[in-house]
């Protein structure tokens, strides 16, 4: 899926979310008549789908859009607007998915090692207070054998 930059036209007759353009144009995008494609005005970002129309009469290089969809776009005739093959909505669904499904594994992933991490330094220090009560035990051990021996 290739992206075109083209000069806007504006068209006179209604049709919002409806382009016309030339139909030599339309193998450079990757669509067909009939299909969507994805207007973006670069400077500020806007975007919004239209439904192809083949034509002959469109000079290559431009693409005539309705008043309203300048209008949303926030272009002005003889704009350039960038045109592309607009995902389906399907494969957006997916990707945002697999996304979404690869960031929690890698959320699973680091939450593991922390509590693995964490378990380790808890057998640690518990190791550690083990040890220290029973030092602490044979000190007491040996202080009572100590009080038992002088009675």
């Amino acid at each position: 899926m290739q992206a075109i930059r083209l000069t806007v036209r504006k068209r006179e007759a209604p049709g919002e979310g409806q382009v016309h353009l030339n139909v030599v144009q339309l193998p450079l995008i990757g669509v067909v008549e009939g299909g969507s494609v994805e207007l973006i005005n670069e400077v500020t970002g806007k975007t919004i789908i239209a439904t192809v129309l083949a034509d002959t009469i469109v000079v290559e290089g431009q693409i005539r859009v309705s008043a309203e969809d300048l209008a949303a776009l926030g272009l002005l005739d003889m704009a350039t607007l960038l045109v592309q093959a607009a995902i389906p909505l399907q494969e957006k669904i997916q990707k945002a998915a697999a996304d979404a499904n690869a960031m929690m594994i890698q959320g699973v992933n680091k939450l593991d090692r922390n509590l693995k991490k964490a378990g380790d330094d808890v057998a640690v220090q518990a190791a550690k207070a083990a040890e220290t009560v029973m030092q602490g035990m044979k000190k007491a051990t040996g202080n009572i054998d100590e009080n038992e021996a002088k009675k």
